[in-house]
């Protein structure tokens, strides 16, 4: 009567080589992850910023009132007064504002009945991820530049 080999209890070489493959291209996707995951935030924070900047200039033009746009930077929020949103944590924020809207650590965009408004200029990053808004004084109208 023949005998049969038994089956050995450890991993063949073969097994470790494809479990080691399969470990290094998850490694892979995930550390390629990050900064698309960073440049996301960063593309919706500012889209963000960008809509409530254009909705408190139709504010402004609809109310026939002064409306005030602000960032908080200590708070990590920005929005109308009665309407703050939180920024993604990490990220830094950046403005250049006139000199009267200018407040501790908060920066303002004031929007007038006519469209016009003071003007500035807000940088967002996060993970070396940049976004710029830019808001012309003369128009009111914010910009987007990535």
């Amino acid at each position: 009567m023949k005998q049969r080999a038994r089956p050995s209890a450890g991993f063949t070489l073969v097994e470790l080589l494809v479990v080691m493959g399969i470990t290094g291209l998850v490694l892979v996707v995930v550390l390629n992850a990050r900064p698309k995951v960073a440049a996301t935030r960063v593309a919706v924070t500012a889209r963000a910023v960008g809509t409530t900047l254009q909705l408190a200039r139709a504010q402004a033009m609809a109310s026939n009132t002064e409306t005030v746009f602000r960032i908080d930077t200590e708070k990590m929020q920005f929005g109308l007064p009665r309407s703050m949103h939180s920024l993604p944590k990490g990220m830094t924020v950046a403005m250049t504002v006139a000199e009267a809207e200018r407040a501790a650590n908060v920066g303002s965009i004031r929007f007038f009945p006519d469209g016009q408004s003071s003007g500035g200029e807000i940088a967002l990053m996060l993970d070396g991820r940049s976004a710029h808004i830019a808001v012309n004084w003369l128009t009111g109208e914010p910009l987007l530049n990535r």
